[in-house]
């Protein structure tokens, strides 16, 4: 297999992260969704798995679907906890996720199940300013509206779909025929 066709999907995804920031979330999706279909039996496919999970997530997040994202996340810590070694890197992915659904609880004024997250991955070992910040609002019976919301992840970069972080170069539309919507 050429590495050109092993690295089609990089192509796909970066087209499907412009789809997200057009506000096209169908695409995106369907983009995001491809790619990981692609990289299933690949080499290194798990980075791979993570990566465009996140996108899937932050494309749902982004459209405002909280209880697609939470069941997502959800889904996402399962897949976590059954790998074998608990390496350091998936300790810290398991705190971004967890981070992502305490954030959907905040969207949809469910603070208690918000708190209840927020005090399980805020420790001295745990660097994450929007879970820190939040933590600190919630508990403290701030109510927190979605412009701040917006505003506090803008500041701490929290999105990976960026456009200072997308490649248009290897940007690769994906035909209609496949996975169609």
């Amino acid at each position: 297999m050429s590495d050109n066709k092993y690295m089609l999907h990089l192509g796909i995804a970066e087209k499907g992260k412009i789809y997200c920031l057009q506000g096209n979330y169908k695409q995106a999706l369907r983009h995001f969704k491809e790619a990981i279909r692609m990289t299933q039996n690949q080499p290194n496919g798990d980075v791979f798995f993570q990566h465009y999970s996140q996108c899937v997530m932050e494309t749902l997040e982004l459209s405002g679907a909280n209880d697609e994202v939470i069941s997502y996340c959800e889904k996402f810590l399962d897949f976590l906890d059954e790998k074998e070694e608990q390496t350091e890197v998936v300790k810290a992915y398991r705190n971004l996720i967890l981070e992502k659904m305490a954030i959907q609880y905040v969207l949809k004024n469910e603070k208690e199940e918000a708190l209840e997250i927020l005090k399980q991955i805020n420790t001295k070992e745990v660097n994450l300013p929007v879970a820190k910040e939040l933590l600190n609002w919630v508990s403290r019976g701030y109510s927190v509206s979605a412009k701040q919301l917006k505003d506090l992840l803008k500041k701490h970069l929290y999105y990976i779909i960026r456009p200072d972080k997308i490649n248009q170069a290897i940007a690769m539309e994906l035909p209609e025929v496949i996975a169609p919507i």
